[in-house]
């Protein structure tokens, strides 16, 4: 079971880390099911600024930084 108690750090952390499946899975997978309606990209903006545009840059980069085990 999950307790978050409305804690900002926790709730901050399942958001990346639901947003970093749901890019890994759509980088590796172009003609697969699509997690989100928007643009994953654009919201992992939001904690990682400088990332690059494409689903495919922007897992390539945080592969690299670690985020990813390879």
């Amino acid at each position: 079971m999950l307790e978050i108690n409305n804690d900002p750090q926790k709730i901050d952390t399942l958001k990346i880390g639901t947003l970093l499946i749901a890019l890994k899975s759509e980088a590796l997978n172009p003609n697969g099911l699509r997690f989100f309606r928007g643009s994953i990209v654009n919201l992992l903006k939001r904690y990682f600024p400088e990332l690059p545009r494409t689903k495919k840059g922007a897992y390539k980069y945080l592969l690299k930084k670690g985020y990813y085990a390879q």
